[in-house]
């Protein structure tokens, strides 16, 4: 381990060592003097206008912190989704689940996955919500068909809607090049990945001014991945149904663009895009088969004019229709029985209350001559415990004899086969996860909208921005959910006033609002100012700052059942941010520089939470979960901390809705991320680099704090609150959310050949949380015996070496490299989900109150792998 901490730190002081070597060489001479009118600088480089959009420079103009990663920074990850590419290029990201599970979102600066809004070519990838659960757009991105990215930080609500309370990332995609080109490619290695790739791009016609030309694309992504949990994570039933699995992922990918180019200022988009991702979605905890299969179709378009000198004009529109189809089977176990499930003739002997124990109901059985577990047809062959394999029965491996009868019935406790997990609550009823056309229903949902504004300069110094967007997003599964023909709108009207201060030069400044007319929420009015002030010798100044907010999803306002709105009380989650920059633009040795130190401010109100119904709802006051009755106290503690859904409640008890469902709310504790960042980058023929830091201080209310301990295995309080930081600290760092981290790409260029590329990653602390019953279990020593778990304070580092060949050097070969150093972390990690469905559990020989009834585990990242890349362009 010691040569290990040695090799991090040497690996991180070499990279900063190569950045502070060429800075030594640096001049501060202002790069503004050496561009050339059509380029912008973004942190210290030359981006000409057909590398970035005109919203990003205007951006980069009046105060947004805006990072542009181009395609040739994407080609050195080798990146198979765009999970990996966000954590390994985005500053500040962290992202949501895990890449390799086939499910993850996108985080900006310590903030929810409500915040962070994703677009690819103007269409939002944000997850509306299906009611089998949720959809992951973000896994529908195809990597190879990325042209950039653009990040913009701080609320942009103002020219994007919903869900940009802490930035925006905006992904463009290739598009036809108006002459016979593309590319084709191969990738293979580690976990026996296999995948081929490929666009061309055909010139329609090519007149004077004007062209038609498409692209068609395809791709076909196939492997086994790394392990994602380990054997020991798993509870022993799910173990004993075969929980312990590979996670196989495919993804495939094909669909068209068109471009017009009516004139050198007027460009008329259009695509189409079919993406499926399937993959597994079992957890140590609960289910051990759960294939899911996504679809994504999609259409965009935009229109796109620089109509006068002065005025120009976007307008970007999309269709989306996400779908879901997934199985998910849960493990059927030998439970105690209920008192009503005896025979008549004993019901009268058994404990009123019922048996709390296994141990307690055998007893009673041989006492009363019943079986002492479960009798089940003995042929029942859909299972895997111990199945004797040519007539699929399972055998008691003791004495040979089928399971399931009057004489060898399933003992207490034991797994006898998969149930299908869900019903349709609020619909018809019936099985909704299962495996044919009676009991799997498609989920998903469709989404539409356009969003166009024109820009107009008034004068040298004035200019404005008026625009007009509407979003609109319904459910669009299958019936038996019973989800109601509800649509959630959103029309907004901006406008945008900038100005070039004439008495201060060098200072621009942009101040805007906007509001939102919503059907089925509460309307929205949001505002955002932006300014930069150039300085001598290249050094500037930047601030911006404003309100966004997150509109509910459809699952979450209640559209079920025989109301449009079972959940009225439910509101937006808004959001006020400032960001603050000062740097400076540089150039040295015929490079660039940039170096810029920031600070992020950001308040999350009305943030969106899911409580189970029997938590907060008090008509479910005695209702008995894993042997524990609610209480009133409890659910009036717990409804202490939210914006009560009395509504919602109401419907749920006069539809017997199960307690263990969940409704959305409103936390009422304001949500406070600081932080401040460190970027460093710099370009030369030589070394291309890019390195940033970012601290976050993301607090949310620590439910522990001032909690009682409690013995382990007992549920009286002690006398003394929880030990440690858990139980006096008001506040904690939110889940999931790094303290800090300390990310670079470093690319070396010896020649127009060869590029050796560098991408570490050091990350701070990262928690996972034990739930406040675990939290609360002390030792005799007086010892948590649940402790939370820090699952950051690693250092992985990737690489990447590329060669091209040929007269055009057409030909690209690459060699990935992933977690060199071979560090052994998680990217995610539970800090304590319970084994409800475990032998002990179901036994009654654990509950909450044993801090066996916890399981900690985490989501694996990958281990050191290799892959090797061949492309050919045209």
């Amino acid at each position: 381990m010691v040569v290990r901490n040695k090799l991090r730190w040497a690996v991180t002081a070499a990279l900063i060592s190569c950045s502070s070597g060429a800075l030594a060489q640096a001049q501060t001479a202002p790069v503004d003097d050496v561009v050339e009118e059509d380029a912008i600088i973004v942190e210290g480089q030359r981006i000409t206008k057909d590398k970035s959009t005109a919203l990003a420079a205007d951006f980069v103009n009046y105060g947004t912190q805006v990072q542009i990663i181009s395609d040739e920074e994407i080609k050195t990850g080798g990146f198979t989704n765009f999970g990996e590419l966000a954590a390994g290029l985005i500053r500040g990201a962290n992202v949501g689940y895990s890449p390799d599970e086939g499910e993850f979102t996108i985080r900006i600066d310590g903030g929810t996955d409500r915040d962070t809004l994703l677009l690819v070519d103007g269409v939002p990838y944000f997850d509306r919500s299906s009611p089998s659960e949720d959809i992951w757009p973000a896994t529908a991105i195809d990597p190879r068909m990325i042209s950039s990215v653009e990040i913009f930080r701080g609320g942009q609500s103002l020219y994007f809607g919903s869900n940009g309370g802490l930035g925006v990332v905006s992904v463009r995609s290739k598009e036809p090049q108006g002459e016979f080109s593309g590319e084709v490619g191969f990738y293979a290695g580690s976990f026996k990945t296999r995948e081929i790739y490929g666009n061309v791009s055909v010139p329609l016609s090519n007149e004077d001014e004007s062209s038609h030309s498409v692209l068609f694309y395809g791709r076909s992504y196939e492997t086994d991945s790394n392990i994602l949990f380990n054997r020991e994570a798993f509870a022993d039933t799910l173990l004993e149904l075969g929980g312990f699995r590979k996670y196989p992922y495919n993804y495939t990918n094909f669909g068209a663009k068109y471009l017009w180019n009516i004139n050198p200022d007027t460009k008329l988009r259009a695509g189409v895009q079919f993406a499926t991702v399937d993959f597994e979605d079992t957890f140590p905890d609960s289910s051990p088969y759960a294939p899911n299969k996504t679809e994504f179709p999609i259409f965009n378009a935009s229109f796109v004019s620089q109509v006068t000198e002065n005025l120009r004009v976007e307008i970007e529109g999309h269709y989306q229709a996400p779908k879901l189809t997934n199985t998910e089977l849960d493990p059927m176990v030998c439970s105690i029985p209920r008192v009503a499930d005896l025979p008549a003739n004993v019901r009268a002997l058994a404990p009123s209350s019922g048996f709390a124990t296994a141990a307690a109901f055998e007893a009673f059985a041989t006492a009363n001559g019943l079986p002492r577990g479960c009798v089940t047809n003995p042929q029942f062959n859909f299972g895997r415990a111990n199945v004797q394999a040519k007539q699929g029965i399972y055998v008691n491996p003791v004495n040979g004899k089928p399971y399931g009868t009057l004489d060898n019935p399933f003992p207490i406790g034991n797994p006898m086969g998969f149930v299908i997990q869900s019903v349709a609550n609020f619909g018809t009823g019936i099985p909704t996860k299962g495996i044919g056309d009676v009991d799997q229903f498609d989920s998903g949902y469709v989404d539409y909208g356009i969003n166009g504004r024109a820009t107009y300069r008034w004068t040298p110094w004035l200019e404005t921005v008026v625009g007009l967007q509407n979003t609109t997003y319904k459910d669009n599964s299958d019936p038996v959910f019973g989800v109601r023909d509800v649509s959630l709108s959103s029309t907004g009207v901006y406008g945008d006033l900038r100005v070039d201060v004439p008495l201060l030069e060098g200072l621009k400044v942009s101040l805007a609002g906007r509001h939102d007319f919503n059907t089925n929420f509460k309307d929205e009015a949001v505002w955002k100012f932006g300014l930069r002030q150039e300085l001598p010798a290249g050094f500037y100044l930047r601030a911006s700052g404003g309100t966004s907010y997150s509109a509910p999803k459809i699952d979450e306002i209640g559209a079920y059942g025989a109301t449009a709105n079972v959940n009225p009380g439910l509101e937006s989650q808004s959001i006020k941010a400032y960001n603050l920059g000062a740097g400076i633009n540089g150039q040295f040795s015929g490079g660039t520089f940039n170096i810029e130190l920031g600070y992020f401010d950001t308040e999350i109100k009305n943030q969106f939470a899911d409580r189970t119904v029997d938590s907060v709802c008090l008509e479910y006051a005695r209702e008995t979960r894993a042997g524990q009755p609610r209480t009133l106290d409890e659910i009036t503690r717990n409804r202490a901390l939210i914006v009560t859904p009395d509504a919602f409640c109401a419907t749920a008890a006069s539809s017997n809705l199960p307690g263990i469902q969940s409704v959305a709310v409103n936390t009422l504790a304001l949500q406070d991320i600081k932080g401040f960042t460190v970027d460093l980058s710099f370009d030369t023929d030589l070394v291309q680099a890019d390195l940033t830091f970012t601290k976050t201080d993301s607090l949310e209310p620590n439910p522990v704090f001032g909690l009682r301990a409690r013995t382990d295995g007992t549920t009286a309080d002690l006398g003394y609150v929880v030990p440690g930081s858990a139980g006096i600290n008001t506040l904690r760092q939110s889940a999931e959310r790094p303290e800090w981290s300390l990310s670079s790409l470093v690319t070396i260029t010896p020649s127009d050949r060869w590029a050796i590329s560098f991408n570490p990653r050091y990350q701070g602390p990262e928690y996972a949380y034990a739930p406040a019953a675990a939290a609360r279990l002390v030792n005799a020593a007086g010892e948590r015996v649940v402790k939370d778990i820090n699952f950051g304070n690693y250092f992985v580092l990737n690489a990447s070496l590329q060669y091209y060949l040929g007269s055009e050097k057409q030909h690209r070969f690459m060699l990935r490299a992933v977690n060199i150093l071979g560090e052994d972390y998680f990217e995610r990690a539970s800090g304590g989900s319970t084994l409800q469905i475990s032998r002990g559990a179901v036994r009654g020989e654990i509950g909450p109150q044993n801090s066996a009834f916890y399981r900690q585990y985490g989501w694996n990242g990958k281990p050191r792998s290799f892959w090797m890349q061949y492309e050919y362009r045209f």
